[in-house]
């Protein structure tokens, strides 16, 4: 802050000389004294003060509290935790929402649709504003469930299912981008919508729920490395680069697959069946950042199918894809134990033609 000073200025009175010397000097005249102006004093502005950024615990708080709101359905205490413009999307189900639509045409109608639905927390993972989490959803579809597709009657049946998701606060802490991800093909088998294998319905959650906040240890950078080494292997079509960390006991447990593939061997032939489908399948890694033992990534995955992928009971289409994917990786000792890998398998049907393509859906503008 520049304080803001005045100049003080002397007012001096001069006095004019005469045409001729007088014979006899005159005393001098006196000089009126100076004046001197009053000098303010400096105005004192109050600088705004901007909030700390957030502790680990403060982060993972506000975490829990989003999904305690929206457990009890006190929309009142969760709109309350967004900032202005904040945004919430659902990956590949359709434009994020903006402000107050996103209790509006998102929470509302989803939990119409599903009015005892839950989130239980079973991982949570911070680093500075960031938060990875992994939420098991379970509830009943009592209500009409609008999907991209259309909207569903009621089927009283249960969903239960894993879910990513990601959200970046302010400082405050206030939820700034809201991203939740999970296989619409999943909801979908389990309300018995459509055919394609599926996940069963998940009741229980896990034993444990670790909290894992980052602190920039030489072990998540050692992680980080061997990860992002990995994504470079997938790209290059390399199995077993891309599995290089794998334990021979890893659980590889991707959403949109019917079931875990567990073990090494499994693991790296689902992904050369995976190269076989998709000849030229690629990964884009948009972020990546390491808690502890785990690695978080997102990004895009894209190919097109030019052959069959029995495990998902796909005969070639000639179409291409392209999916947005959160994967979360969990290393013990260096080895690779666990991944959770979401997308929408869904928005991939759709995608290959194999169930009508999702209604557009307009973007909501900002509403406050």
């Amino acid at each position: 802050m520049k304080k803001l000073g005045f100049a003080a200025w002397s007012v001096m009175g001069l006095l004019g000389c005469g045409a001729r010397e007088p014979a006899v000097a005159a005393p001098p005249a006196s000089r009126p004294a100076a004046t001197v102006a009053p000098v303010p004093a400096p105005i004192q502005v109050k600088a705004e003060a901007k909030p700390l950024p957030p502790t680990g615990p403060q982060v993972t708080a506000a975490f829990h509290d989003r999904w305690a709101a929206f457990n009890a359905k006190d929309f009142t205490q969760f709109q309350a935790m967004w900032a202005d413009g904040a945004t919430s999307e659902t990956l590949d189900m359709g434009p994020p929402l903006v402000g107050a639509a996103i209790i509006e045409q998102g929470v509302k109608p989803f939990t119409s649709a599903f009015p005892d639905i839950s989130g239980e927390v079973e991982l949570a993972l911070i680093n500075g504003n960031d938060v990875m989490g992994i939420v098991l959803m379970r509830g009943t579809q009592t209500g009409t469930y609008v999907t991209p597709m259309g909207p569903v009657p009621a089927t009283n049946k249960r969903v239960g299912f894993l879910a990513a998701n990601s959200v970046h606060f302010n400082d405050e802490p206030k939820i700034v981008k809201d991203i939740l991800a999970y296989d619409g093909g999943t909801v979908a088998g389990q309300l018995g919508l459509m055919p394609m294998p599926h996940r069963k319905v998940i009741v229980a959650g896990w034993a444990e729920k670790p909290v894992v906040i980052a602190n920039g240890s030489d072990l998540e950078k050692a992680n980080l490395a061997a990860v992002t080494q990995e994504v470079a292997a997938f790209n290059r079509h390399d199995a077993a680069g891309a599995l290089s960390t794998a334990a021979d006991d890893i659980v590889f447990a991707e959403m949109s697959a019917p079931a875990d593939r567990t073990g090494r061997k499994e693991a790296i032939k689902g992904l050369e069946d995976l190269f076989k489908a998709f000849p030229d399948v690629k990964l884009e890694l948009k972020t990546i950042w390491g808690a502890g033992d785990y690695v978080v990534l997102t990004g895009t995955w894209s190919g097109t199918n030019t052959g069959d992928l029995p495990a998902m009971h796909l005969k070639k289409t000639g179409k291409s894809l392209s999916l947005a994917y959160v994967e979360i990786d969990k290393l013990v000792a260096g080895k690779t134990k666990n991944i959770w890998l979401f997308s929408n398998g869904a928005a991939a049907a759709a995608q290959l033609g194999m169930i009508p393509p999702p209604r557009p859906v307009k973007a909501t503008p900002a509403t406050r």
